[in-house]
């Protein structure tokens, strides 16, 4: 079966300590990594947008897509 989920809209919000010193060459120090255990992979994952559904294939993706455009 097809991952479809409905994906909100929502303003980002703007980042906390930011002012008009920044663009006199002034950065914010980068917060620090959390170390990420040995036993936790990260996985990079591909989403498919169509409208306002998300799809892990691509397939699923193409055919939301050719149903969008009989209508």
């Amino acid at each position: 079966m097809a991952e479809m989920s409905a994906v909100p809209t929502a303003a980002i919000p703007a980042q906390p300590g930011t002012g008009q010193w920044e663009s006199e060459g002034g950065a914010l120090k980068p917060g620090m990594p959390i170390p990420v255990p040995e036993a936790i992979l990260a996985v990079t994952t591909v989403q498919y947008r169509v409208g306002p559904y998300s799809y892990s294939r691509l397939e699923d993706a193409m055919a939301q897509l050719e149903r969008l455009s009989r209508k």
